[in-house]
């Protein structure tokens, strides 16, 4: 099954990665530096982005899974308010997110699809639980699957406890979806004032008459745009990590 703290980039993909980074640090070395040689070899760069790019797919399908598994919380809630047990509960939640995500490869559908063949040979719901939150790296899963095994274990109200902890995993992926919506605005913010100082660079290049040219004709000229650079690098991550607000 599949591990979602990785991402595995195919072939494709990683050409692709590849070939836009290079693209991009080309441009942005050519621009800073003027030099040929200089814009090449920053472009060499694009070889390690595809591990970045790869980080980042596995946290916006992680992300995705999140949403998913609090659509399978409405429906086990719903199961068990009905007076199903809690395995039959998952059964008919998978028949709900089987129309909710009609498409095969919808991650929460494999998911419960997996969990049901597993409870069908026997084996205990907790840890099939247990296994998905090892590989989701999720938390949400998590606090529920010790929720099911602290209540298997002990012997506690089960449904009433399960449903209590749906509800309130529920809640907090909501407020999560309501930060980011409220974020959106300022992402896209950020990422214009990213590009705007490549923008500005490249008009007083290739429209200033010149203005620029004595920082390519002397080492001061050509560390300092290299300074420049690394901090537009540098506010491009921390800028990032303000952004990003976990709840």
């Amino acid at each position: 099954m599949t591990d979602y703290n990785i991402y595995l980039m195919n072939r494709a993909e990683k050409i692709r990665c590849i070939l836009l980074a290079a693209a991009g640090l080309f441009g942005a070395g050519y621009i800073f530096f003027n030099n040929l040689p200089a814009a090449l070899a920053m472009s060499l760069g694009s070889f390690l982005y595809p591990r970045y790019a790869g980080r980042k797919l596995a946290e916006k399908r992680k992300a995705e899974l999140n949403l998913q598994f609090k659509d399978a919380l409405y429906s086990l809630s719903s199961a068990l308010s009905a007076g199903n047990s809690l395995e039959s509960s998952f059964r008919e939640a998978l028949k709900d997110l089987r129309v909710l995500y009609p498409e095969k490869d919808t991650c929460i559908v494999r998911e419960l699809e997996y969990i049901c063949r597993r409870m069908e040979i026997n084996e205990p719901l907790e840890k099939a639980l247990l296994d998905l939150a090892q590989r989701s790296g999720l938390e949400d899963i998590r606090n529920f699957a010790d929720v099911v095994a602290i209540c298997k274990r002990t012997g506690g109200n089960l449904v009433q406890v399960v449903k209590n902890t749906s509800n309130m995993i529920s809640d907090r992926i909501e407020v999560s979806q309501e930060i980011e919506l409220l974020l959106t605005r300022q992402n896209y913010e950020r990422k214009i004032l990213n590009i705007m100082p490549f923008v500005f660079i490249a008009l007083i290049r290739f429209a200033g008459g010149g203005y620029m040219d004595a920082l390519y004709t002397n080492p001061r000229g050509y560390l300092l745009m290299g300074a420049a650079l690394a901090i537009l690098a540098l506010s491009y991550l921390v800028s990032g990590r303000i952004m990003d607000i976990k709840v």
